[in-house]
């Protein structure tokens, strides 16, 4: 951690890595949609989509993040006060627990998973990943924060380390759901 709290982070490599995870992402979009609504409740309580679901609306809120740290406009912007070592801890590890916090609402995936609009929120993702990926420096370089409820205040840098850390684990939870019910 840096004398301030804040965890060493590089916008290129968090890009490069989350673009690489929203592709494996793509492809478990394209099984056929009776293994994507298998339940596993050993594993999960959610479905392989429920998990796509759920990243992707993460990806979405921590882009939109990004993008009003880099522009230095919005209401949640303050300067990195709060900070939240054990949180913190968890993105330089890049690993997250598994069941110790629960979705936020607005995060949570639906019961009944819209296949299109999956898709395209998918999609979303991958051209906000492209568009920071085109000028990471700014990212690097936005000095205030916005407030992750469990984290706390997260940089630009770190809500893009959030949003792949974050991906990774739901990527891995939903490949042991498919693995548990024998779909490789």
């Amino acid at each position: 951690m840096n004398a301030d709290g804040s965890i060493p982070t590089c916008a290129t490599d968090s890009l490069t890595r989350l673009g690489e995870l929203l592709a494996v992402a793509g492809k478990r979009l394209t099984a056929p949609p009776e293994d994507l609504l298998a339940l596993a409740p050993t594993v999960s309580g959610w479905s392989p989509a429920q998990h796509l679901f759920h990243l992707v609306l993460a990806c979405d809120l921590s882009f939109r993040n990004v993008s009003s740290l880099v522009r230095e406009r919005g209401r949640l912007i303050r300067d990195p006060e709060e900070r939240h070592a054990e949180g913190l801890g968890y993105l330089s590890a890049g690993k997250l627990p598994r069941g110790r916090a629960e979705a936020p609402r607005f995060v949570r995936p639906p019961e009944r998973i819209d296949f299109e609009l999956l898709a395209e929120l998918h999609r979303e993702a991958c051209e906000a990943c492209a568009e920071f990926a085109r000028d990471p420096a700014a990212v690097d370089r936005a000095p205030k924060a916005i407030p992750h409820q469990l984290l706390g205040d997260l940089s630009a840098s770190e809500w893009l380390r959030f949003a792949e850390v974050h991906t990774a684990h739901h990527l891995a939870i939903l490949d042991e759901v498919r693995a548990e019910l024998g779909l490789g």
